[in-house]
């Protein structure tokens, strides 16, 4: 049973890097076996270098060197088996026949004995009977017998004819004593004692030979996982490329589209006026005609009493019927606009194409290279991605912008007149800058500006302003979401709420709800249940795709009377309004026009010591739609209006 056995054992107990019985075994941390000294080659030198620390046998990585300690178990059962396979290790067989060496001695031509012996003094092989005065005389007992050798005429020096018994290391090749004089420099060394330091050398390198097949496979897979991976990564660069481009091109499309569209109604506009006229027209033709037939009448019976008869019947036609009517022509100032709108987009495009890719590429690498280098004039909040502080003027030596604060009561306010609000274009481009986190230099005028607050002072309870601590993303976000519901006491009478308090809708008749001088009475607004004097706080609405809605927050001592008290249109509440087709932010009854798209969920942030609030449109990634900062003064709640009847508030919980 045995013998059976051990050809399976023997493959278990042998190293995977000299393909031999293990040597001093030692175990990887990966659980695999190698001779000490193997594995020690293994990891030496380049090899390192290259590859780490790695298993040679299932490639695993270890970050640093393993303590190697000697399996001992595994040593005594190498010991026991070598033991064993000689024990039932079958005899070794008879070496093969030799091919027979003559007898130099023997007459040539002859049928000569085979040489028995080979005499490497006299460089010659002899039979038994030549070989008796080597045997037998005094003369020969000094000369070296050896096995017959069949390369005898091989073994001799071609310069000296002498027997070849030393080798030349530094010229790799055997010499004889006369050419030792030759090489009195060298190393010699005795031919046998030669042959034996060269075996040890081949195998060592036969060994090393090994370690390097397994480095030029660890290499190979390496190189063909990295083409691998640089053809992944470059197809997905591809793939991504090509649908920024595909996007861009779907953009300049739609534009291209609403461009032909306009131009097709201010078509449509005039060639219905040139109808309508070209109606008008051939209806005064028509009369004109039927009035000259009448006239040719009278005029053929002008002898009669029925001339006279004829002219009273005649109808009364304005003279001025030929006049020429107005020139329709298409409007050209919208004509020009639109011309100048696709010029400009064309102009844009053509300065960022102008520069070939390579130098747009070194352009944006010197900008992130030098916006990455901290400087004193930086403002942390544009470097987190927050937008432009809306309630700070721009500057503090602006001559037409005075300071305000925003207090509950709303006692001061601007003391100069409001600029106009910027136009869709520009909000469009801060937005853009804003969403990017680009810095851009803020708006000369924005929405209601407020006194920002004076830094805090030591023994401030406020906390320090830390926009880099606003999250951009929904689930950090909703680590500070809270739960919000509508207040049915603050609820305008053509408001229903249900689902727990936390569906909004309009009714088509007024409820009956009790008169509470906490009551909307003229907009159809609701304020939340809870509210806020400190803390973080996030909760998100639906409008369920609505077109007439607003979502913001509101003092608790703001009217519930007259047009005032309408959300964003005084001191005391912020919104974002939904109003038709157009999306705005109102604050102290002025409006920025916000050009994104309508959203259908928006999530509110509230950091109430910080005195920051973001709306965001909530999709599968959040965009921010507007923010801003001012220092809150009182108790806070999330407010809504909601109008058209059929239309939805959903308070996502």
């Amino acid at each position: 049973m045995a013998e059976v056995q051990l050809p399976t054992l023997e493959a278990e107990l042998t190293c995977a890097v000299c393909l031999d019985l293990f040597r001093q075994p030692v175990t990887a941390p990966c659980g695999h076996n190698f001779c000490r000294d193997c594995l020690a080659q293994f990891w030496a030198g380049d090899r390192r270098r290259l590859l780490g620390f790695t298993c040679p046998q299932c490639r695993a990585h270890f970050p640093e060197r393993p303590d190697l300690h000697p399996n001992r178990v595994l040593c005594a059962v190498v010991e026991e088996f070598e033991r064993g396979r000689a024990k039932h290790q079958p005899p070794e067989p008879p070496p093969a026949p030799e091919l027979s060496v003559p007898c130099d001695a023997c007459p040539a031509g002859g049928a000569g004995a085979a040489a028995v012996q080979t005499c490497l003094t006299c460089l010659a092989s002899f039979c038994s009977q030549h070989l008796e005065p080597h045997r037998q005389s005094p003369a020969f007992r000094s000369h070296n017998l050896s096995a017959p050798l069949s390369d005898l005429a091989q073994r001799r020096c071609p310069q000296h004819s002498n027997l070849l018994e030393f080798y030349c290391r530094p010229h790799r090749r055997c010499i004889c004593a006369s050419c030792l004089l030759e090489h009195r420099g060298c190393d010699t060394q005795n031919m046998e004692e030669a042959r034996k330091r060269q075996v040890e050398d081949l195998k060592a390198q036969q060994k090393d030979m090994q370690f390097q097949i397994i480095q030029m496979q660890h290499h190979l897979e390496l190189v063909q996982y990295q083409k691998q991976h640089l053809t992944d990564s470059s197809e997905k660069q591809r793939s991504s490329l090509s649908s920024e481009f595909n996007n861009m091109k779907s953009l300049i499309e739609k534009e291209e589209k609403i461009a032909t569209n306009l131009i097709e109604e201010e078509e449509n506009r005039a060639n219905s006026q040139i109808v309508a006229v070209l109606d008008q027209v051939s209806t005064q033709l028509t009369k004109l005609k039927e009035y000259k037939e009448q006239l040719d009448s009278v005029l053929a019976h002008t002898g009669s009493m029925v001339f006279w008869k004829n002219i009273a019947e005649l109808p009364v036609i304005p003279l001025d019927m030929g006049t020429p009517p107005e020139p329709i022509e298409l409007d050209s100032r919208k004509m020009e606009l639109i011309g100048k709108v696709v010029s400009t987009l064309k102009q844009a495009l053509v300065r960022q194409l102008r520069c070939s890719l390579q130098q747009r590429m070194q352009q944006l690498e010197q900008a992130e290279k030098a916006k990455s280098r901290p400087s004193p004039s930086q403002n942390p909040k544009l470097d987190a991605g927050y937008p432009p502080d809306p309630v700070e003027p721009s500057s503090a030596n602006d001559p037409e912008l005075s300071e305000t604060t925003n207090s509950p009561e709303g006692k001061q306010v601007r003391k100069k007149k409001n600029k106009s609000n910027p136009s869709p274009d520009q909000t469009q481009r801060l937005a853009a800058d804003n969403i990017q986190g680009q810095k851009k230099p803020k708006p000369k005028q924005p929405p209601n500006p407020i006194k920002a607050p004076a830094p805090p002072k030591e023994g401030d309870s406020r906390l320090p302003l830390n926009t880099k601590a606003i999250s951009q993303t929904r689930q950090e976000l909703m680590q500070y979401n809270s739960r919000v519901t509508f207040d049915h006491r603050t609820a305008h009478k053509k408001l229903v709420i249900a689902d727990r308090y936390t569906t909004l809708s309009v009714a088509d008749q007024p409820q009956s709800y009790p008169d509470l001088p906490e009551r909307f009475f003229n907009c159809s607004q609701v304020l939340g249940l809870q509210s806020f004097t400190n803390g973080r706080h996030y909760w998100e609405v639906n409008n369920d795709g609505s077109s007439f809605w607003a979502i913001g927050i509101a003092y608790s001592g703001m009217d519930r009377r007259g047009s005032r008290s309408r959300l964003g249109r005084n001191l005391l509440s912020w919104c974002v309004e939904s109003f038709g087709q157009k999306l705005s932010f109102w604050h102290g009854d002025q409006e920025t026009v916000l050009s994104v798209q309508r959203p259908r969920v928006v999530g509110v942030f509230l950091d109430f010591e910080a005195g920051i609030v973001a709306f965001y449109s909530v999709t599968n990634a959040i965009v921010l739609l507007f923010g801003f900062k001012t220092v809150f003064q009182g108790r806070v709640h999330p407010a809504f209006w909601l109008s058209s009847s059929g239309t939805k508030l959903t308070l996502v919980q």
